[in-house]
């Protein structure tokens, strides 16, 4: 019975978990069910019921083992919900960028900016990269590549717009 309930908060967890990391997601990357009210506030509810039935009734039945799933399901939800793609992104470009001007320090900002975006949009026809890259610092093409990369417009996601652009400023001046 206790595994049952072990199950049954971790679920919760899940549920819990689930349309919070769904909201991160730029409105074009959203499924179509989690858009209504039913979904957000429906399942969280009912993680959160199930969340804190199932290890109430653990920690009831055998405090030590339900205390070592809470702690572990708590961590996991933790690390699920502190990951976020957009900054890991953001890190590996301006690696991409540090990496080429480290082997190549006499090339110019905008030589680097083309092989970045060369590389990571290997279709776009040479006008479109040299339209991308020109008049634009690292941070700007770092931003500009995340927001094609993940479909977020910034008109429809000011919210999201404005999170990754202070994640992308933090992460220039931070190294």
């Amino acid at each position: 019975m206790t595994v049952l309930a072990i199950l049954c908060g971790v679920l919760g967890g899940f549920l819990i978990a689930w349309p919070l990391s769904i909201r991160r997601l730029s409105m074009a990357q959203r499924p179509q069910f989690s858009r209504g009210p039913w979904f957000r506030w429906g399942v969280l509810g009912l993680g959160v019921l199930l969340f804190l039935s199932g290890f109430g009734a653990a920690l009831g039945r055998s405090p030590a083992w339900g205390a070592i799933a809470l702690a572990g399901t708590l961590a996991l939800g933790f690390l699920l919900l502190r990951h976020d793609s957009y900054a890991a992104m953001a890190r590996i470009l301006f690696d991409d960028y540090r990496d080429l001007r480290r082997e190549n320090p006499q090339a110019s900002d905008f030589d680097l900016f083309y092989s970045i975006v060369k590389c990571r949009r290997p279709r776009w026809n040479e006008d479109r990269i040299i339209e991308f890259c020109a008049g634009k610092d690292i941070q700007q093409l770092v931003l500009l590549l995340i927001l094609s990369e993940y479909e977020v417009h910034p008109l429809n996601d000011m919210q999201l717009y404005e999170r990754l652009k202070k994640k992308v400023e933090g992460l220039t001046r931070h190294p």
